[in-house]
């Protein structure tokens, strides 16, 4: 079998790019939220964000993919709080 070409600090900027944008646009998800959500709810998932992403960078220099797995969950976060809840919210 060939050598693998795969250089592993181009993989660790690309991860280190996703997870930059991934992070940005959960924190924007939040902030056009403020005009439907309630402001208990987008200042926790606001302050969630911020929280994570840090600790995510913190990380980044043992585990690359972390801030796009933060990024990822933020985002799913903000779909299921935002998105689902406050639909539930117009049926009761």
């Amino acid at each position: 079998m060939a050598r693998s070409e795969h250089n592993r600090e181009a993989y660790r900027l690309l991860f280190g790019y996703l997870g930059a944008g991934l992070q940005i646009f959960a924190l924007l998800m939040v902030l056009v939220s403020i005009p439907i959500a309630p402001a208990w709810l987008w200042a926790g998932l606001a302050i969630f964000v911020v929280v994570a992403s840090a600790w995510s960078w913190k990380k980044y220099a043992s585990n690359f993919m972390m801030p796009s797995l933060i990024g990822t969950l933020a985002s799913g976060l903000w779909m299921v709080l935002v998105g689902v809840g406050i639909g539930l919210m117009d049926w009761f």
